[in-house]
């Protein structure tokens, strides 16, 4: 049957129509708009940032005696640019003068002459210094600030896009809880985190100041559910952030959840991040709480660092009862109680250290938890501290377990580099246990061989170890 198209000689084909669209306009042309639009957005992003901009800090010191000495004084006259250097002053101090901020009078004072005089771009000054001392002692000071920030943000009916973003904003900039609802918020919208300078209308080099510390933990809180996900972004969120405080916070945090065996392959990423932005945890002040810690706060720093530690512990134990001495069975029976290891020392020579760093896993840990032996026999030692005991496993299998009491006259001295690890032994000591037909003595402190008799050794040691180390 003929169709109307070959009647009418009329032939149409939408595929063919739509390419053709795609033409209409030049692609030199195209390329032209973008450039364009992309310069459009520069310089509204550096309109912003004009807003921030400040060249009177050689003034700040000069600004901030005028203040001091005009203290007690029946007026005080300051011209509009002293006021706007103020604004940038709050912070400042010098010999035995203290910051205006530290004092709610001065403030106060410093405030009422801003009020005098008022300007709308004290503004940027003013929440430059709230958002970058939102952690301070001084927390009456800042609600002082904030209060009087809010106040200007309600009365202001300009037309500057800054401004006006931050009175849109203002809600974030409450100190009662301001930071915790722009985390969340950001997380709610499913935005980067590192848009949070965006959302504010700040610059991007305020990312560091301490009001973003919470910023950041609440959204990752609030996004904890796609932890395997989020944790791609982690390294570069912390280290722009820059602060101590938020990876303590953050790190232990994420550390504490993914300690189960579903996020077994995220516990590595992690001991990186945790390693690079904090610090090895074998050393205590590297984990230590932050001033103005919540007891919340302490309390999973303490933890989240001996998970740490008790993953490494973990990961040390593999390598050493695989390497060093090649014994499933010392493996399995330290494992289950690498929780209750509070530290531990490898005690070899030093081809002993060069073959435990070849492993990837604990590579970057070996060089602080090693200590080199001047033999140059194969044998090395492995001491686990737990409780108030110093034990000690040896990588020959002739070697007996040792255990000292550390406040011990038998307990060998660490303070020098050992001749080789037979230092570490003292065959004067008495077995641990021993037994007679019917009952096992224990002693406080002793040796343990690894020969199964009517029992298997591990029962020997677990019994001891429950009788002594863990009560």
């Amino acid at each position: 049957m003929i169709t109307t198209q070959e009647i009418l000689q009329f032939h149409f084909s939408p595929a063919n129509l739509k390419n053709s669209a795609q033409k209409i306009i030049p692609i030199t042309l195209s390329i032209l708009n973008e450039y364009r639009i992309d310069k459009l957005h520069k310089i509204t992003e550096e309109v912003g940032a004009n807003s921030f901009s400040f060249s009177g800090n050689n003034l700040i010191p000069q600004v901030f005696r005028k203040f001091k000495s005009s203290i007690g004084a029946e007026s005080r006259i300051f011209e509009r640019r002293e006021l706007r250097t103020l604004t940038y002053s709050l912070t400042y101090s010098e010999r035995n003068l203290k910051t205006i901020l530290s004092d709610e009078n001065e403030l106060k004072n410093a405030l009422e002459a801003m009020e005098n005089n008022w300007r709308d771009t004290f503004l940027s000054g003013l929440i430059d210094c709230l958002l970058s001392n939102w952690e301070t002692t001084h927390q009456k000071s800042l609600e002082q600030l904030e209060q009087f920030i809010t106040k200007k943000l309600d009365n202001y009916t300009g037309n500057r896009n800054t401004l006006n973003s931050f009175k849109s904003n203002k809600r974030y900039f409450n100190t009662k809880n301001g930071d915790l609802i722009l985390g969340d918020t950001i997380a709610k919208l499913n935005r980067p985190i590192q848009e949070a300078t965006k959302i504010l209308c700040v610059p991007e080099s305020w990312f560091s100041y301490s009001y973003f510390s919470r910023v950041i933990v609440t959204y990752y809180e609030r996004n904890k559910a796609n932890i395997l996900t989020e944790i791609d972004n982690l390294s570069e969120v912390l280290l722009k952030n820059n602060s101590s405080i938020t990876s303590k916070r953050l790190v232990s945090k994420m550390i504490i959840q993914a300690n189960q065996p579903a996020f077994a392959t995220l516990q590595d990423r992690l001991k990186k991040i945790a390693f690079t932005q904090i610090g090895d945890p074998s050393n205590i002040s590297n984990w230590a709480a932050f001033e103005n810690a919540t007891e919340t706060e302490k309390g999973e720093i303490i933890q989240g660092r001996n998970i740490l530690n008790e993953w490494i512990t973990q990961q040390f134990i593999n390598v050493f009862f695989n390497v060093c001495i090649n014994d499933e069975r010392r493996k399995r029976f330290w494992l289950r109680y690498a929780s209750k290891i509070s530290s531990f020392k490898v005690y070899g020579p030093q081809h002993t250290k060069a073959i435990l760093k070849r492993d990837e896993k604990i590579s970057e840990y070996v060089d602080a938890r090693f200590e080199s032996v001047s033999s140059r026999r194969g044998v090395s030692a492995f001491i686990l501290y737990i409780g108030d005991y110093m034990l000690i496993e040896f990588s020959n299998e002739g070697y007996a377990f040792y255990a000292y009491k550390i406040n011990s006259s038998y307990r060998p001295s660490l303070s020098y580099q050992l001749n080789s690890v037979d230092d570490l032994r003292n065959g004067s000591m008495p077995m641990a246990v021993h037994s007679d037909n019917y009952y096992n003595y224990f002693n406080e402190e002793g040796r343990i061989t690894h020969r199964d008799g009517n029992q298997i050794w591990e029962t020997r040691f677990n019994s001891w170890m429950n009788k002594k180390v863990f009560v």
